[in-house]
């Protein structure tokens, strides 16, 4: 069991790191001329909870899987899916320069993690980047596939991170990644937001999917296996 007083301590820590990427997201840094924005950025009030909250999701979901090794990736993650989850919804747009650097410094840590752990969870890192960044780029090559080269770059990083808590992970964290985006293009389209041809932002739908299985996985497999 994750002792309380480092859930705390993550969802603190994080908080604080949040708020002041909020903070630098509300002055609209991130846009460049060819998002066409002519709104306000938005309010960064929830940015500092949100990116605790996640953090705390983290520390007591998967510190235990690995020692302190696996715990950095996921509040790293934690962070870069606030900072998209705004960019997206802003300018539609999962910028490169923040999804490479972050995503490289998430495999490394990852790795770091595989080899302190030892064991199979090099096989899941490896079949979660596959499956996730594959199907991901199959869906960008297929004509009305809804996804940008954005999404294509993020998917092999959120694959890694749920591969290595176990290949149910990755399969659960797709499936809620396309349940909610399909929840949100529904109520979008009925609250008459967008149209059938619109663009709709996808990153944050595939963030939330994998929250999802980083804090649900373990137990609707425990759950699908004992029933």
């Amino acid at each position: 069991m994750t002792p309380w007083w480092v859930v705390l301590a993550s969802a603190l820590v994080m908080g604080v790191v949040g708020h002041v990427t909020g903070r630098e997201l509300a002055t609209g840094g991130y846009r460049i001329e060819d998002d066409e924005a002519d709104h306000e950025p938005g309010n960064p009030w929830w940015t500092g909870p949100a990116t605790g909250l996640l953090a705390g999701v983290a520390a007591w979901s998967v510190q235990d899987l690995g020692g302190w090794t696996a715990l950095p990736p996921f509040l790293l993650f934690a962070w870069l899916t606030v900072a998209l989850v705004w960019i997206d919804l802003d300018v539609h747009r999962l910028p490169v320069g923040l999804v490479v650097p972050t995503g490289a410094a998430l495999l490394v840590l990852v790795a770091l993690a595989v080899v302190a752990t030892g064991g199979p969870r090099w096989q899941g890192t490896v079949i979660g980047i596959a499956l996730m960044g594959g199907f991901y780029f199959l869906l960008f090559l297929m004509p009305g596939g809804g996804v940008g080269f954005g999404d294509v770059r993020l998917a092999p990083v959120i694959g890694a991170l749920l591969g290595f808590l176990g290949t149910a992970q990755v399969v659960i964290g797709m499936g809620a990644g396309f349940l909610v985006g399909g929840l949100a293009a529904a109520a979008l389209l009925v609250l008459r937001r967008v149209g059938f041809k619109s663009h709709i932002a996808y990153g944050p739908a595939m963030c939330l999917g994998a929250w999802f299985s980083i804090a649900l996985a373990p137990r609707i497999v425990i759950g699908l296996g004992s029933g």
